[in-house]
């Protein structure tokens, strides 16, 4: 039966052409919500990438430049918790690997210290 019309198919034709866009929408929308998952995957696996546009929605990189040689992991931890509480966008999951990231940065490092 053809799901449009009701009526049954009137040719191999009309017969296979149905299923083949149901398939063919249906890995597009797939496909889609993969590269989406994907791409927020690949951010929160990435704490540069989390510092540079989590961090800098609220100042700027020069206030993190400026304490990469006065704080420690155990501090930076501290520190990430204190602007999540004030609304900063990061998974908690996410803390420890940006601590470990800002604890371990030269001063003067790029791209912080631009």
């Amino acid at each position: 039966m053809n799901p449009v019309s009701g009526r049954p198919y009137r040719s191999l034709k009309e017969c296979v052409f149905f299923p083949a866009v149901a398939i063919g929408l249906f890995v597009i929308l797939f496909g889609g919500l993969i590269v989406l998952f994907d791409a927020e995957a690949r951010q929160q696996a990435d704490p540069q990438n989390i510092v540079m546009t989590k961090c800098t929605e609220c100042h700027s990189t020069k206030r993190i430049c400026d304490n990469l040689d006065k704080k420690d992991r155990e501090e930076w931890t501290e520190t990430i918790y204190k602007m999540v509480s004030n609304g900063a966008d990061v998974a908690e999951q996410d803390i420890p690997a940006i601590a470990e990231y800002l604890a371990d940065l030269e001063p003067g490092s790029k791209p912080v210290c631009r």
